[in-house]
């Protein structure tokens, strides 16, 4: 390892701003590494927001599915009482309005 003497005043100086400006740089780059870890972190909660949402929506979206083929069934099945058919279809409007109040309260509305 080679040591170098430096003796001279303003060489010092010179060299002692260029580490000062060195450290500064550094301490930005810190700074702004810091900064986008958190906006990674930051964009990764909404993402897993956005995913739970649409594992949600494809929930309600299989349950109005499988609801609906449920009463196509009993449809079927009961063609031939009329009693029953009035049952399901009472069934069917109760259904409907709960689906359509839920639809309703969870559709975002377009900006304006």
């Amino acid at each position: 390892m080679t040591f170098v003497l430096i003796d001279d005043l303003g060489t010092m100086e010179k060299i002692s701003a260029r580490l000062a400006s060195i450290e500064r740089k550094l301490a930005t780059l810190g700074l702004a590494a810091t900064a986008e870890k958190e906006r990674d972190a930051m964009a990764q909660a909404d993402i897993d927001a956005l995913k739970a949402k649409v594992t949600a929506n494809t929930d309600a979206t299989n349950s109005a599915v499988s609801l609906i083929g449920t009463l196509a069934q009993l449809i079927r099945d009961n063609a031939d009482d009329p009693v029953e058919l009035r049952a399901i279809a009472d069934q069917l409007e109760a259904n409907s309005q709960s689906l359509g109040t839920a639809v309703t309260a969870n559709t975002p509305q377009p900006p304006v």
